[in-house]
């Protein structure tokens, strides 16, 4: 059985935590059709849907890294696009609609999911540790519930690392905002400043 989205996979970015949802969502779709008698045609489109979604969804993440300088950037775009090429492979050598399902249901199982739940956390867990509150201990990004505006809103802070950006989630942000809390960038050890919404 496939895992179901949870809290603990937010990469507290709110852009790319909805895409892995959709994601989630999409792999739920494959798994539930796996057992099933289904017309080939209906699991093409799903294939269409999966690889178009999965497509969109790495362009947004590799933007998002790009901007906050992931140190590792070339090995995670390397690793989607295997993944995007497992895909097109999987398109052009379908067999028995038994033999798509299976196929697609083991991709979205061993790539997909696997990729988010580890590649994915590893950005996450980097990020994390490029802070630190103001007294120099690590920082948690707990869930803190979004006002409506705010949904989908990114915050980015800038410290004196050269082009450095910190994508801070919500919470973070107001405290920032609402109780002049302080965090420091753990590389040059300076206060971070509002630079963007975005």
């Amino acid at each position: 059985m496939l895992p179901k989205w949870d809290k603990s996979y937010s990469v507290h970015n709110n852009k790319i935590d909805q895409q892995h949802k959709k994601l989630f969502e999409l792999a739920a779709k494959v798994e539930y059709i796996l057992d099933k008698p289904v017309y080939k045609d209906k699991i093409k489109i799903l294939l269409t849907e999966f690889f178009n979604y999965m497509r969109y969804h790495f362009n947004d993440e590799e933007k998002y890294m790009l901007t906050i300088k992931y140190p590792y950037f070339e090995e995670h775009c390397k690793i989607h696009k295997e993944i995007t090429q497992s895909m097109i492979e999987l398109i052009q050598n379908i067999k028995t609609t038994n033999d798509l399902k299976e196929k697609l249901y083991l991709m979205v199982k061993k790539w997909l999911l696997e990729h988010i739940l580890y590649e994915d956390m590893k950005v996450e867990k980097w990020r994390i540790g490029a802070l630190s509150s103001e007294d120099g201990t690590d920082i948690s990004f707990e869930e803190v519930k979004e006002e409506e505006n705010d949904e989908l809103a990114i915050y980015f802070y800038t410290c004196q690392c050269l082009g450095k950006i910190h994508d801070v989630p919500f919470g973070i942000h107001k405290k920032i905002q609402d109780s002049n809390a302080k965090f420091r960038c753990k590389k040059c050890n300076c206060i971070i400043g509002f630079l963007k919404q975005g």
